[in-house]
This record gives structure tokens, C-alpha cells and sequence, in this order.
């Protein structure tokens, strides 16, 4: 990767800060209490996983950190189910939904924002930290689970899910059909490359979320121009696949390797998630898709005590 455009906590934040997590799925909403409703419809809709593997309700009582707050689903899932909540993140922009959240439901929290590498509390601050689909954005993933574990207290609970490498979407979707097809864009360009890049400029972000929107080739073909032919390397072209190509930083992690990141950890286990396969057909049963999610999902998650 150019040296230019290596990860960094300003880019992850730029990126970030275009909009809290997750809110290009609610695309109309009479009222900001109706947006958070529907927000929460549809993540727990189409991300049953998170209430059947999280136990909220064990939390009443204990001081929760969340790393990353996204629009705050889980937030209020904590909230709600008496825990005492600490919510931070990287953005201005998630931490204000979170915290708008949390006014139409009644609920009280605190918020600040943090370099999830740099935590700013002291050791042993809370009973649990859970992080859900943020740690593998941040260019130092072993430094932000090694403040995880400073900030926990003896025996307190560490829930963090990662995207997972021994997946269909890391193997088949992002590896496979993105990077031949983004390969196609280049090609199809191929005799203007020199031009195009001399006509290229720095734009700001666009801030397209997901991997939808068409304007997403012409971006990685505009990411082509910049990095050369090593941006279609596994370990580069994974950044600009997961939530879309602007974003500057994405890792993904076998158990093996999750096991070494949480090697300052006790008791870890890991549980696999995430095939939304209803999402593009409604006629398949629940019971399928658990099958799947269970043996090729793309979230990993770890739990684990200090």
C-alpha cells in the first residue's frame, strides 16, 4: 500500500465521522423517535444473532464500557436492562446519535469521546466491555484489546465480535466476485490509465455506505489509479470491501488468530455468526440460516474474562 495511504486514526475517523453506523438503512422516518425504532427493527431483524448471544440482561448493575456506539442499538439494549453505561467512539457523529438515542428512550448514560487504542480510563474500570464490528477498523487491533483488557476488572467479561476470515464473504463474496469484478473495471479502462490518473484530484469523502451503490467500482478503480496493481493484494483489498471502498482500514481473523490477540485473556471462547440469508429471500427458514451463520458467518465473536 502506498505509504500515503496507509491506515491511520484520522482517516479511520473521517471516514467514520460521515455518519453514525448503520443509519443508511432507515431511509425514511416521520420523527427521530420513529428513525431509532426502525433502526432497531431492522438490526435485530436481519442481526438476531446479537440478543441470542449477548446476555444483556446479566448486566444489570455492572459498569459497561462500549467501544464503538454506531447509532446505539446495543447501548440501549444495556441501558434498558439496568446496566450502569459508558459509551465511547472515535466520532462525533456516533457518539451524538447515541446520545439522541438515548433522550427519546428516557435513558441515561455517558459518553466521551476515544482512540480506542488510547483509552483514557483508569485500570480496572469496568465489569464488562463489549465492542460489536469496530476493533477491525482500527489500524492496531492488538492495542486497542490489550486497553480492553487494562480497563477490565479481575474476572470481568470482554464480549468483541470481528469479522471472520474462514468465511463466505471473506473467501467467496470479497476475495472472489468483488475483486474480479473491480479487476473488470480496471481492464475495462485499460490505455487510460495514465490519463485518468493525471486527471484524477482529491476529493472528499463521498461517504457511500455498504457495497451496493454502483459509484463503488469507479471508486476502487480510482483506488486502482492511486495504489497500483497491490491494491488487489488479500491483505489491501479487504480494507475497501467490508463497508465499502473508502474505508481506510478492515481486518478479518481466523480463530487461530483471535486466540492471539486475546492471549492475555481467560476462558475464551468464540461463537460464529452473521449469513443474513432471509434478507434476500424471506422464504427460507430460520432454522437454515442459523445452520449456515453458525459454520460460515462473517462475524466472529469472542468472549472471554480477564
Amino acid at each position: 500500500m502506498n505509504p500515503k495511504t496507509e491506515p491511520s486514526i484520522s482517516r479511520v475517523h473521517s471516514f467514520w465521522n460521515t455518519e453514525a453506523c448503520g443509519t443508511h438503512f432507515v431511509e425514511h422516518a416521520a420523527s427521530e423517535k420513529e428513525f431509532f425504532e426502525k433502526f432497531r427493527e431492522y438490526r435485530y431483524r436481519t442481526e438476531w444473532h446479537i440478543p441470542s448471544l449477548v446476555p444483556f440482561a446479566e448486566a444489570k448493575d455492572q459498569k459497561v464500557l462500549e467501544i464503538g456506539t454506531g447509532n446505539g442499538a446495543e447501548a440501549v439494549m444495556f441501558a434498558v436492562n439496568g446496566a450502569i453505561y459508558t459509551g465511547v467512539d472515535l466520532t462525533e457523529a456516533a457518539l451524538e446519535a447515541t446520545q439522541r438515542h438515548f433522550a427519546v428512550m428516557g435513558l441515561k448514560g455517558t459518553f466521551q469521546q476515544e482512540n480506542a487504542e488510547q483509552l483514557s480510563f483508569a485500570n480496572e474500570s469496568f465489569d464488562w466491555v463489549f465492542s460489536h464490528g469496530v476493533l477491525h477498523h482500527t489500524p492496531n487491533v492488538q492495542a486497542a484489546l490489550d486497553e480492553v483488557h487494562r480497563v477490565l476488572r479481575t474476572n470481568g467479561r470482554a464480549i468483541v465480535m470481528l469479522y471472520h476470515k474462514r468465511s463466505f464473504n471473506y473467501f467467496l463474496r470479497i476475495m472472489t466476485y468483488m475483486r474480479v469484478r473491480a479487476l473488470f473495471k480496471i481492464l475495462s479502462r485499460t490505455g487510460r490509465w495514465k490519463q485518468d490518473r493525471q486527471k484524477a484530484t482529491a476529493e472528499s469523502l463521498r461517504g457511500v455506505r455498504g457495497n451496493e451503490d454502483k459509484q463503488i467500482w469507479e471508486i476502487h478503480y480510482q483506488n486502482f489509479l492511486r495504489d497500483g496493481w497491490r491494491y488487489l493484494r488479500a491483505r489491501n483489498f479487504l480494507h475497501h470491501c467490508t463497508d465499502e471502498p473508502e474505508c481506510p482500514v478492515a481486518y478479518a481473523f481466523s480463530k487461530g488468530e483471535a486466540r492471539k490477540l486475546f492471549a492475555k485473556f481467560r476462558d475464551v471462547r468464540m461463537s460464529v455468526a452473521h449469513f443474513p440469508l432471509r434478507k434476500y429471500s424471506t422464504g427460507i427458514p430460520l432454522a437454515v440460516e442459523k445452520f449456515v451463520a453458525a459454520r460460515m458467518g462473517w462475524y466472529l465473536f469472542i468472549f472471554a474474562r480477564k
